[in-house]
């Protein structure tokens, strides 16, 4: 039996609420989110108020190591994060990227045991897999798709 997966995720939820980032460019600069971070993935002309991320988990894997030991679940889940670039004068990419490095502090592994373990609920929670891009050049709309892996004993 594994953790509570709605505890998993109200934990990184909780620890993705409180990223910080470099401030944006344009109009209107953030340094964090303009709304909490949503656990129901809106489509980006929904979210009028940006820089915005959103969790979701719409998969995940169980892996046994024989049949007398308890399976190792995976969970994995995805942020989506939106962001308004329709300022001329700015780089897209560079907020997209202060946005990004902002995430990977939040979920930053422990110093001491390598791992970020969601207080000890989970073995690790961890970035993994490709990160899709798009800063928004050309639309005015940027997007980042970032598959995040949690391993729960």
């Amino acid at each position: 039996m594994i953790t509570s997966r709605e505890t998993i995720m109200t934990a990184l939820q909780a620890l993705l609420n409180a990223v910080t980032f470099a401030p944006t460019t344009g109009a209107n600069p953030a340094t964090t989110w303009a709304i909490p971070v949503g656990r129901r993935l809106k489509i980006w002309t929904d979210v009028p108020l940006q820089p915005a991320c959103f969790l979701t988990s719409h998969a995940e894997e169980d892996a046994y190591s024989s049949e007398l030991t308890p399976s190792k679940t995976t969970i994995d889940a995805t942020l989506y994060v939106y962001i308004k670039t329709n300022d001329p004068t700015s780089i897209p990419a560079i907020d997209l990227n202060n946005i990004l490095d902002g995430i990977d502090a939040a979920i930053a592994p422990s110093v001491v045991t390598g791992k970020l373990t969601l207080g000890g609920i989970v073995s690790h929670c961890r970035r993994d897999g490709k990160v899709m891009l798009d800063p928004g050049d050309l639309d005015g709309q940027g997007l980042a798709i970032i598959p995040i892996k949690i391993l729960v004993p």
